[in-house]
């Protein structure tokens, strides 16, 4: 373990050993009143995996004025939040510092951590992966919940304005995939919030990209279970980081050129990327692996609504989930109430596949069925 303390941000460092490297950076917060190097065991199991293990210090634990009784019940509930809110405003920070890009990461935490990772997933779009374990994502509802359990008096509704400000399941971003693990008879967090959030989550970025376990006589605990739950699942993220870039160049890369042309043909290519760059309300973005770009989605801007106008991925890389990582990059990035897009026989299981409904349009075309795909928002986001 390699112990970093310069700067604002203390954090311990654990590297891949026995030879393995994943490519993959795990970030893992602790719980309340316990410190960074309290999971350095679990830490090493990962780096023996292969992967970067950042431990981070937090507010009011480990080194960074630590509370003498933490768990006093009025410094419990003046804290706690404190240190989360903070952890979460803190992470682009903490971010800059590693140095290390943000699809390269892996965000997760147990219990306090765990929610902790939920809020900062809220907050970043680029994200491999976001974990919480014995946490929640539903941060309003789990307050209330405690507050009800304590027999304290309820949020005012400027209080619940700044837990609406950070809860994950008020939010319109985070679409990485989401793991939740959570024991049945925690008497410490209720996993009505998990489950909650688990619900939404599943409603607004499908199935696949969420999974939730819950254990059956799992109280408050990390068990071997979890454990080998969360590097199962960290094994099947092992997929290229995908980054993004707007294309404002006047100039069309003979790559883009090339994607376009999938998407319309080769003869309309140029025409179609000089339509991006002329509209203001047209947006036109290129998906990286590594250096190559490998996709591009172009969208049309209206209130309330984004329509796909041309989607390519490069034929060497289909078949890996990136068109379908693009649409949830866009939808999280521009927060419409519905997504649009017109599409013909060959391509509308696709829409369908992320999500969409899609209805017949007929033959627009001699011997040409189109079809109209949309994906809305969940009604409780309604604007």
């Amino acid at each position: 373990m390699k112990t970093i303390t310069n700067g604002r941000f203390p954090y311990h460092t654990v590297e891949p050993v026995n030879g393995k490297n994943a490519g993959l950076t795990v970030i893992f917060y602790h719980g309340w009143g316990t410190t960074a190097e309290s999971y350095l065991e679990f830490a090493e199991t990962l780096a023996g995996e292969g992967y970067t293990v950042v431990l981070p210090e937090l507010p009011y634990h480990d080194s960074r004025n630590p509370l003498a009784n933490p768990f006093y019940p009025t410094i419990l509930q003046e804290y706690f939040w404190k240190t989360i809110f903070e952890s979460i405003d803190e992470f682009d920070e903490f971010l800059r510092a590693l140095e290390i890009p943000a699809s390269q990461l892996i965000v997760a935490g147990s219990s306090m951590g765990g929610f902790i990772a939920a809020g900062i997933g809220a907050q970043q779009n680029q994200l491999a992966g976001v974990a919480s374990i014995n946490g929640s994502g539903a941060f309003l509802l789990t307050e209330q919940l405690l507050r009800k359990r304590d027999q304290r008096l309820a949020l005012s509704p400027e209080e619940e304005q700044q837990w609406k400000k950070y809860d994950p399941a008020k939010s319109a971003r985070c679409p990485a995939p989401l793991l939740l693990l959570h024991g049945k008879e925690d008497p410490v967090i209720p996993v009505e919030g998990q489950m909650a959030y688990y619900e939404y989550r599943v409603e607004k970025y499908r199935p696949q990209h969420t999974k939730m376990i819950l254990y059956d006589g799992v109280g408050h605990q990390f068990t071997d279970e979890m454990a080998a739950a969360f590097i199962e699942w960290l094994k099947g993220l092992q997929q290229s980081p995908l980054t993004v870039e707007e294309l404002v160049s006047p100039f069309i890369s003979r790559e883009i050129k090339s994607l376009l042309g999938y998407a319309t043909s080769s003869g309309q290519a140029e025409k179609a990327y000089e339509g991006y760059m002329a509209a203001a309300n047209h947006r036109l973005y290129g998906f990286k692996i590594q250096e190559g770009i490998v996709g591009c989605i172009g969208v049309h801007l209206e209130e309330g609504q984004l329509e796909i106008r041309h989607i390519a991925v490069s034929p060497e890389v289909r078949g890996q989930g990136i068109g379908g990582r693009m649409i949830e990059w866009i939808q999280a990035e521009h927060s419409p109430f519905v997504v649009v897009a017109e599409t013909d026989q060959e391509a509308v299981e696709f829409y369908r596949k992320a999500g969409f409904t899609a209805v017949s349009l007929g033959e627009k075309y001699p011997g040409v069925e189109r079809f109209r795909c949309e994906r809305k928002k969940a009604d409780h986001e309604k604007f």
